[in-house]
């Protein structure tokens, strides 16, 4: 019995990677050789290509963005190099494995990394029991699936894991009393952040999660406990980002906030808890300093907020053109991953969770802080209410209305949790974990109640706060059966409390992940990984043209193409682009899309691409403009492909033969509106 004790969370954890491992590769034989399921996993494979075969990425990539090339000194590439080299590596022991095939399965392996090491973490903290619940729910949600599955090659995955990576491995050195691993775990979270700070502009709100934890021990303690350690943490990432990356420097476009809003508030925590180590400690006033440590903390927070504001509310201006998901310009607008989600969209991918999810917050909140939670537990379900109730709660409300009132909810969160710590005399167990999970929740949820890109790393604080609550509720319920007086008392002192809450758990998972009423989202895990994120292109029109492209044109050639194919046209069809997905210049697909994709005039339409060099158009219109027709209004335009039914094809690419009073026009090379 005490080794089936022992093995059986171990028989679990494995069970859980390969249930989860086995949903994430469903998709694979309906994903052509070659192919990905989205436009961005084209991306980080062509640059993965290019590191493979020259070592790293060139300063400029003069196969896409022509004629200027695509500027790689603000990109954060380290995903595209991690593909790279981990292909180098499983080549020495695999030759035959492809960098196409560790690219496929790259979100598969990432997710199991990072779930692996989130579960040893719970089961070091809450037990075998508790992990695998979380493991399980986080194996079988489908918004959790989506961008986790084979094929679907992006950076998400990677991020989820080096961010579950700094988050408990910095946990862990919090928790552990042995010098030596608690160094080496906060060199691995520094580490950590590091890669994903080079790999993604929005790691920063992982690292927020960090930020808010030692806020939390700043604002609990009355005297510095590991500052040094803290130091050391910010030392191993702070430095290496800001001379690795010119966008820590001089930021541009998306990462023109990365410094003040990543760097900044790291440094001015440390500066504050090494001022008020000073005045603790060396001032002349150290002892009353000490009678007052807490309100002296509080005082440095309530100052570094109110610069933090001061500083938004002049950069408020450059967040309309910067900042996603608050710009609302013309080409975000059209990105579908940056709609809003509504109900149906989250009962869809996290069935009852996210509700569950939200009332497992506001449990432990009561738990942890009686009265204060409860105040606490009001305002977090305003917000719950604000966000994943946003559709019908904007019929009743207003759209400025519900806008109003999650700003309220997110603000007295933040207000109360602030005087919560303030006021703290002595920590319950496991309160920094919560404090972690909390801020994780807090942070994603409050991005992805405007853009559906961010609910992906919503999964684990649902699942972890679901786990909680069902676990309250299992001692809950123990609890009145070991109390019941229908019950002998003989027969409550044999009863079996701990197998009796195991399978209550057990009942508790089932209904939730198969019961209809309850969401039954297990229901859809093979769906999300098979049809939620189909191939692209698949078995379409436009990839008989990308392969007709390979085989007949010369890699030399560059070709117009609505900006979803910019990657594919590099990748499938081996030539070079003018736009792509990345959205390098905006301004540049804006002008595409008004000149040349719904041309009004051949002469403007052939000014822009000979600006850009093409030589080569590609659209997917069944009714291109009439500029692009044979004999209509240009005979500049030279249909190539398909050589049969040209006029009903799905795919038509032009060969481009430019007359000689055709001129570049500087116009169309401008990189902002009015330029």
């Amino acid at each position: 019995m005490k080794y089936l004790e022992k093995f059986l969370p171990w028989a679990l954890f494995g069970a859980i990677l390969f249930v989860a491992f086995w949903i994430r590769i469903q998709g694979i034989p309906n994903i052509p050789e070659g192919q990905f399921s989205g436009n961005d996993p084209y991306l980080h494979y062509w640059q993965a290509h290019i590191v493979s075969e020259q070592g790293k990425l060139p300063a400029r990539d003069m196969h896409r963005w022509l004629p200027l090339g695509r500027d790689y000194h603000q990109s954060m590439t380290t995903f595209a190099y991690g593909l790279a080299y981990t292909h180098k590596v499983i080549t020495v022991l695999f030759r035959n494995v492809s960098l196409y095939q560790v690219a496929l399965f790259s979100p598969v392996i990432c997710f199991l990394l990072g779930l692996g090491a989130l579960w040893f973490f719970l089961y070091r903290n809450f037990g075998g029991l508790f992990a695998s619940v979380v493991g399980v729910f986080l194996a079988t949600l489908p918004g959790v699936i989506d961008r986790s599955a084979a094929g679907f090659s992006d950076r998400d995955s990677w991020c989820l894991m080096l961010g579950v990576f700094a988050v408990t491995a910095y946990l862990s050195s919090l928790q552990t009393q042995v010098p030596r691993r608690r160094l080496l775990l906060t060199l691995a979270s520094g580490l950590s952040v590091f890669l994903g700070g080079m790999s993604w502009e929005g790691f920063g709100v992982f690292v927020s999660v960090i930020l808010v934890m030692e806020l939390w021990r700043f604002l609990t303690s009355e005297k510095e406990e590991g500052l040094g350690l803290y130091a050391l943490w910010v030392c191993a990432f702070v430095p290496t980002l800001y001379l690795a990356s010119p966008a820590y420097r001089s930021g541009i476009g998306f990462t023109t906030h990365l410094f003040a809003f990543v760097l900044v508030p790291l440094l001015v925590l440390l500066s504050m808890r090494a001022l008020r180590h000073v005045l603790l400690t060396k001032s002349p006033f150290a002892e009353k300093f000490r009678s007052h440590a807490k309100n002296l903390s509080l005082g440095f927070v309530l100052m570094s907020f109110a610069i933090a504001l001061g500083y938004v509310w002049m950069q408020l201006g450059t967040f309309a053109s910067t900042t996603v998901p608050l710009n609302q310009n013309e080409l975000m607008q059209t990105v579908g991953e940056l709609n809003m989600p509504d109900d149906r969209y989250w009962v869809f991918r996290y069935g009852s969770l996210f509700f569950l999810g939200s009332l497992g917050f506001m449990s432990i909140s009561i738990h942890l802080w009686r009265n204060n939670g409860t105040v606490l537990a009001v305002f977090i379900f305003l917000l719950m209410l604000s966000t994943f109730f946003r559709a019908r709660l904007d019929t009743f409300l207003g759209a400025s209305g519900c806008q109003i009132l999650f700003s309220a909810s997110l603000g007295g969160i933040a207000l109360l949790l602030l005087f919560i710590a303030w006021r703290q005399r002595e920590s319950p167990t496991h309160e920094l974990v919560y404090i972690a999970m909390a801020a994780w929740f807090l942070l994603w949820v409050a991005l992805a109640r405007d853009a559906r890109r961010y609910d992906f790393f919503i999964g684990i604080p649902l699942a972890f706060f679901t786990a909680d609550f069902i676990r309250r509720a299992g001692f809950y319920i123990t609890d009145i059966l070991k109390n019941a007086q229908f019950l002998s008392v003989s027969f409550r002192e044999r009863l079996p409390l701990h197998v009796l809450r195991t399978c209550m758990t057990l009942v508790f998972m089932a209904v939730l992940m198969y019961w209809p009423p309850a969401g039954a989202h297990a229901t859809r895990a093979t769906l999300a990984a098979t049809e939620m994120r189909p191939a692209a292109p698949g078995d379409s029109e436009a990839s008989k043209a990308f392969e007709w492209m390979k085989s007949e044109l010369s890699p030399t050639a560059v070709v117009a193409a609505r900006w979803g194919f910019g990657s594919m046209l590099n990748v499938l069809g081996g030539v070079k682009t003018i736009i792509d997905q990345d959205h390098y210049i905006q301004q540049w697909i804006l002008l595409y899309n008004e000149h040349v994709r719904n041309a009004p005039d051949a002469r403007v339409a052939l000014e822009f691409l000979k600006t850009h060099g093409a030589t080569h158009l590609m659209l997917t219109q069944r009714r291109p403009p009439a500029v692009f027709l044979q004999g209509a209004l240009s005979d500049a335009f030279v249909p190539v492909y398909p050589t049969e039914n040209f006029e009903t094809a799905g795919a038509k690419v032009w060969q481009i033969h430019y007359p000689e009073n055709i001129l570049p026009n500087p116009k169309y090379l401008a990189t902002e509106p009015g330029e």
